[in-house]
């Protein structure tokens, strides 16, 4: 409270100071926008600490009703520590309240004394702009000798400039020349790559709407950021060197941003109405209509910024009044001229002219844009010869500035509605190129479209927004204060969030999602492939490193946006409820999911065997994995059930794996000789290993053969399916020249005598066989009449 109170004395004498500066009455605008800038400023820092004492005033009163009330007359008496908190707090809440009721007295002068300074600024631009000119006074008097003095000054103060620069500072000045040109060279060529990249076609003969929007703003910007570059470069270079003397460095520094204004002016009215290039035009005008209008744009903005550079030239040397009006009022009507002269253009679009289907001539009527503009050009110059000068020429400077931000904002807009079209990523090739590296799907480019519009909408409505405050002489501190006061704190109960944190923490934490991808890359390709790691190990440490880096970024931007951290303790609270009701299921997969990342019983190319699950593990994330089976159908299988479940995995500390062939021969064969052929075709075949060996073995007697197993082992469990395959072929191939006989399951059929059932039965069974016989196939089986026993037996025959 001690430094809160010194603080506030500060301001108070801060606010009396300007509360007499604005009493003399003798200052002009630029002084009273400035101090009604500091004014409001110092009303912004009280409201921000008179928030912070109310948060301090309300602690102290929780805290006193913690303790409660002091006992009265006849209670028992409170312990003495007890006591002396109270009356503490009860003063620390008087001082509280002294500090508070102080802030709030100071915020009122600082309110009163901004409106006063308001009223002043109006009254003075009121008198300034209304204020009249007797033009015969002016045309009588002789400008000669004045012009003569205006001459004579500038050669005695700017002469002595060169001179002392030609004399003193030759060298420096042109090394400030040389490396101000190096690095705009060396910016041209590095921006002229990056349009190389585009891969825009210059000369494309029907080149798409889209196309002509870039076009026309790389081939303004690039130079006009080279431009800009060198002539900032110079400038600094310029000053640090000692090279611009003080009455010189003002005039050389609007004498730089008005060659700049005048050529960018120039580039974009020559790049949008494109004379002489109908195909690239943006606008459906005619190609006369679209060199008058380029060099009527180009002449009006350098009339206007050539003026304020005389303006400046003749504040510095002190000229005379009347140089000054009689410049203004050459200015307004020349530039008042050149409207009256454009309203007459015809801007029928002529021949080969390629519309562009949108733009501002099918926005709004010729007719009325004409009409509009005679009548602005028309005010102007009848203000100027009406000796209203200083109106004429605030006039003529807000059409120029107005009309170019409009006109700039627009285009823009035009930039927005062309990139956010359906399909608009793939009608560049640069665009094409960002699909194809990042494999897009139509359907994500087109949205990434829409944000890129919308983005780009944004961003021409708040520049061009701003600009236009600027330009009708709102300043730029204002500007800001205002974003501050009104954009900026936002409280959500005990939370204050900031608009400007918000977007701040949105950019950190693209910013850092950017770079846990990047990261993830590099230590994959650099680090874990150098390793030798396997798959799974590196599929596991990027999946790690994603997961961290989103934690983190998330942590960063919500810290940036204002949120206290600790403010999430009851959303925290709640979560923990709901887990406990609801969400222990995922809660649980999730953990097992980490389980399954850190511990590794099977990593992303494993063939595993899990339930009725077999496949190849394809994916691992913290809720589920995806298993692809040998039919290609993806199986997500939820972590916790890998987790409590029995799964096996082929391919858990190795690939390699034993694969059985089972084969069965006649009794007629020899066993030892089908073990060694078994053998012989087990060993030579060359994907079976030698260590550990082959193995036949001698399973049983079976029904109607003698089974054996061939067992194998292999290096990669994955060539089991073509090992067995061409065992079994060699396997028939051998037995086959050795003559043993792979036999057939045989089967003893008992035919119960039932008389006419019998013979029935009997004669079913001489057919099937026949039937049999003449398909090639062979048979032991014999019809009951036939055999031996025949008819001898009462109860049924074999």
């Amino acid at each position: 409270m001690q430094d809160a109170n010194q603080r506030l004395d500060s301001v108070e004498k801060t606010l009396s100071d300007i509360a007499k500066q604005v009493a003399k009455g003798d200052l002009d605008d630029a002084t009273l926008a400035a101090l009604q800038t500091q004014v409001d400023e110092i009303e912004s820092e009280l409201g921000k600490g008179q928030d912070l004492i109310e948060t301090q005033l309300s602690n102290v009163r929780d805290s006193l009703t913690e303790l409660g009330t002091a006992p009265g007359p006849g209670e028992p008496p409170e312990p003495a520590v007890t006591t002396d908190e109270r009356n503490q707090l009860l003063a620390q809440r008087s001082e509280i309240n002294a500090v508070s009721d102080k802030s709030t007295k100071l915020t009122t002068s600082a309110n009163a004394l901004s409106n006063e300074i308001s009223t002043k600024r109006r009254e003075y631009f009121k008198q300034t702009l209304f204020k009249h000119t007797a033009l015969i006074e002016l045309f009588s008097t002789d400008f000669r000798p004045l012009m003569k003095d205006e001459v004579d000054n500038f050669a005695a103060t700017y002469g002595a400039w060169l001179t002392y620069v030609w004399e003193k500072k030759r060298v420096e000045f042109a090394l400030s020349i040389v490396i101000s040109a190096f690095a705009a060279f060396f910016l041209y060529r590095l921006s002229g790559k990056f349009v190389e990249r585009t891969k825009i076609d210059f000369q494309e003969e029907e080149p798409d709407y889209v196309a002509r929007l870039l076009v026309a703003f790389w081939t303004t910007m690039v130079p006009i950021i080279v431009l800009v570059v060198f002539l900032i470069a110079s400038f600094i270079l310029l000053e640090s060197m000692n090279v611009l003397l003080p009455d010189a460095r003002r005039f050389v520094g609007v004498a730089f941003a008005v060659f700049a204004i005048i050529t960018f002016a120039y580039l974009l009215s020559r790049n949008t109405l494109a004379p002489g290039r109908p195909q690239w035009r943006l606008l459906p005008i005619s190609d006369s209509a679209a060199r008058k209008l380029t060099l009527a744009l180009t002449t009006m903005v350098a009339v206007n910024w050539l003026d304020r550079l005389f303006a400046v030239l003749n504040d510095t040397l002190n000229a005379d009044v009347h140089l000054e009006v009689m410049r203004n009022l050459i200015t307004a009507v020349l530039i008042g001229s050149i409207l009256i002269a454009i309203s007459f253009i015809k801007l029928r679009a002529g021949e080969g002219t390629v519309a562009p289907g949108r733009g501002l001539l099918n926005f709004l009527r010729p007719s009325f844009i004409r009409l509009v503009v005679r009548l602005g050009g028309g005010f102007v110059v009848l203000s100027a010869l009406t000796g209203y000068v200083s109106l004429a020429r605030f006039a003529a400077m807000q059409v120029v500035l107005t009309g170019a931000v409009l006109i700039t904002t627009y285009i823009g807009i035009l930039v927005g509605q062309a990139v956010a079209q359906p399909g608009g990523m793939m009608r560049t090739s640069f665009g094409r190129r960002f699909v194809e590296r990042f494999s897009l799907s139509a359907v994500r480019a087109d949205q990434l479209s829409l944000v890129a519009g919308l983005v780009t909408y944004v961003v021409a409505l708040v520049i061009g927004i701003t600009l236009l405050l600027l330009s009708w002489g709102v300043r730029f501190s204002q500007i800001r204060l205002w974003a501050e006061n009104h954009l900026t704190a936002i409280k959500l109960g005990s939370i204050s969030i900031s608009l400007g944190g918000i977007f701040i923490g949105i950019l950190l934490f693209i910013g850092a999602f950017l770079a846990t991808r990047w990261f993830e890359k590099w230590f994959d390709s650099n680090v874990l492939l150098r390793s030798r790691a396997d798959a799974g190990v590196r599929n596991s440490v990027k999946t790690g490193i994603n997961y961290l880096g989103i934690v983190l970024a998330g942590l960063l931007a919500i810290s940036a946006a204002g949120v206290n951290l600790s403010s999430l303790a009851l959303v925290a609270s709640a979560l923990s409820i709901g887990i406990g009701f609801g969400l222990q299921t995922i809660v649980s997969n999730f953990v097992s999911g980490l389980i399954l990342l850190v511990e590794r019983p099977f990593k992303v190319g494993d063939w595993i065997v899990s339930g009725s699950a077999e496949g190849f593990v394809k994916r691992i994330s913290v809720r589920a994995t995806e298993i692809e089976t040998f039919q290609r159908q993806s199986i997500i299988v939820p972590n916790s059930e890998l987790i409590n479940a029995s799964v096996g995995n082929w391919m858990h500390h190795n690939q390699m794996g034993r694969s059985e062939v089972a084969v069965g021969v006649s009794y007629d064969a020899d066993p030892r000789k089908v073990m060694e052929i078994l053998m012989e075709i087990g060993t030579s075949h060359p994907l079976v290993l030698q260590n550990p060996e082959p193995m036949v073995i001698f399973v049983g007697f079976g029904e109607s053969s003698l089974d054996f197993e061939v067992r194998v082992y292999l290096a990669d469990i994955f060539n089991g399916i073509t090992v067995r395959n061409d065992i079994r072929v060699a396997i028939y191939e051998r037995f086959k020249a050795e003559g043993i006989s792979i036999p057939f399951p045989q089967r003893d059929l008992h035919i119960v005598s039932g008389g006419g059932q019998t013979d029935a039965l009997a004669q079913e069974i001489e057919k099937r066989v026949q039937r049999a016989k003449e398909s090639g196939i062979e048979t032991d089986a014999k019809p009951a009449y036939d055999h031996p026993d025949a008819g001898n037996d009462d109860d049924g025959a074999r």
